[in-house]
């Protein structure tokens, strides 16, 4: 009988298993098309500053980050941007939430923004609506994802923006 229990434990483990990745994961893909659709703006720029602070009512903490606007793909804007994520620390009081976009100071983006209720922009589609751009280290040329130019990813954006407007 006890070699019977012992065994238990491995059908969850095969479940979870044979279940597919996508499936199991918290949030969805989204493509490039689905990020543009849902965004009001989509900006490229470096992020200027980040702070955090409470909200309205001191009952969460938000960071706003401060987009340095160098190109706007979809939409209009100010030279500055400001974006507001969920989550941030203040005075020693932390709050931390998942599959949210996380931004560093002097870090080259692409962001997916819409407006909230208050008006204010928030970051389309979590983390993924956040691209950080880098150089790529042989030809220094700016890419998204690691494998796309930067000028093919804004050539992309815009179409998608394009073909929104009909």
């Amino acid at each position: 009988m006890k070699e019977h229990y012992r065994c238990l434990w491995i059908v969850p483990l095969v479940l979870v298993a044979l279940v597919p990745a996508g499936v199991r994961s918290q949030s969805k893909h989204l493509t490039t098309d689905k990020l543009t659709t849902q965004a009001e703006v989509v900006a490229v720029g470096k992020v200027k500053e980040t702070k955090s602070e409470w909200d309205e009512f001191h009952s969460s903490i938000r960071t706003r980050v401060t987009v340095s606007v160098d190109e706007y793909l979809k939409g209009s804007g100010a030279n500055n941007l400001d974006v507001y994520v969920p989550g941030g620390e203040v005075d020693g009081v932390g709050e931390l939430y998942t599959h949210m976009a996380k931004f560093k100071k002097d870090e080259e983006v692409v962001v997916f923004a819409e407006k909230d209720s208050n008006n204010r922009y928030r970051v389309s589609g979590g983390d993924q609506g956040k691209v950080i751009v880098k150089k790529d280290e042989t030809t220094g040329m700016p890419m998204v994802g690691g494998q796309q130019s930067l000028d093919d990813f804004k050539v992309e954006v815009r179409g998608h923006a394009k073909g929104q407007k009909k």
